[in-house]
This record gives structure tokens, sequence and C-alpha cells, in this order.
């Protein structure tokens, strides 16, 4: 059964840092940890650099090859057909026992040095998108990953990604693989976030990350 939760906060309010701790909290408790992180401000703050300096077992992956991220040019039932041969599946098997770091922030600060050289939306959009494309994918093959017994007992823990909007929903096919995840509110609009529960977070206001 999916349970997925979801912090939308602004900045400065502490959200890295309640993910952090939570991450702790699960390791604990025995569950591994996926981390997906945007971060390209206060690079060093980030959940992926904690995360990181804190867990020797764990490991950084990026993504900078455009012709790897396939959702947005396959259809999605094509995706899920074939899964097992696309990013993330053979990088995820290759580290199966360590904390997976997704670092996606490369087509994001690609797009913003593009707009910046040639103030050309289109190819700011087309950066933009393949982030968004980018983090579906990541997404829906732990989703099936998981589904198919290949990874058990993880808990994807999200800071700052957003998703597309689209006409499927992914969660859909979830079945033990849950989500936690925090974004800013103009962040928060993926179709993917729909199937997600608030957080309350009183706590932990006007602390930063």
């Amino acid at each position: 059964m999916k349970n997925n939760q979801l912090l939308v906060e602004s900045q400065e309010t502490g959200k890295t840092t309640y993910l952090f701790n939570e991450i702790n909290k699960l390791i604990s408790d025995g569950f591994g940890i996926i981390v997906l992180d945007s971060a390209t401000e206060h690079e060093d703050k980030s959940l992926l650099k904690k995360v990181i300096n804190n867990n020797s077992n764990s490991v950084i992956i990026g993504m900078h090859d455009e012709k790897q991220v396939v959702l947005g040019n396959i259809p999605i039932s094509d995706f899920i057909k074939n899964f097992m041969d696309y990013f993330p599946f053979r990088d995820v098997i290759k580290n199966k026992d360590k904390i997976i770091c997704f670092d996606l922030s490369f087509f994001l600060e690609k797009g913003h040095e593009v707009y910046e050289e040639t103030n050309d939306i289109k190819q700011y959009r087309y950066y933009r998108n393949l982030y968004n494309n980018l983090s579906q994918q990541i997404a829906l093959s732990l989703i099936l990953m998981e589904k198919c017994s290949i990874i058990k007992d993880r808990i994807v823990v999200m800071d700052e990604i957003e998703f597309p909007i689209t006409d499927y929903d992914i969660s859909i096919l979830q079945n033990n693989l849950n989500f936690l995840a925090a974004v800013h509110p103009e962040n928060a609009f993926g179709t993917f976030y729909e199937s997600f529960d608030k957080i309350k977070f009183k706590k932990y206001q006007k602390r930063k990350d």
C-alpha cells in the first residue's frame, strides 16, 4: 500500500533538516534509503551532501546524457514494459546495498545557463522538461523495481524535485514503495504529487535548511 507524504513550505523553514532527520530515523528502523535531490544553490547544505557526508555506504548518481531521458519521447506503456533497459535500472542494481543519492541538478543548471547566454526560452523549457521527465523516469523505475521484488524495504526521500503534469498517474502502480518529499509551493504541481498526503510542519517552522 502506498504511503506518500509531502511537505510544502517556503524557503528557509527547515525542510531539508526535517528530511535528513527522518532519513536517520528510517535507517535506524532498518529501511534502505534512496534520495532524489536537485539542489543548485547552497549545495553544501543540500540533503544529498548531508546524506553522503553522514553515511560511508552512500553513492551519488547523476545523469548528463539527454538520450537517457526517454520518458516524454516514448509511450509510458513501452517504458513500463521495458523499464529494465532504461536508466536508472542498471545503476540501482549495481548499488543495491548502498544508500543511493540521485543528483538531478544538471538539466536544471543547464537550462539556466542556456537562458542566461542566449535568452532562448524554448531551450530553457527544453532542459526544464528533461529534468521533469528524468524525475518521473527515476520514480517510475523505482516503483516498478519494487513491484517486481527487485528492491524492497526502501523509502524514497526527495528534496525539491519537480514532476511533470501528465495524463497518467504513476502512483497507481505503487505497491509497497513509499515516498517522502519536500517542495516549495510553486513546485508542488506535478501529477505524481496528487497522490501524496500533506505533512503538518509547525514544529520545524523558523528553522533554516
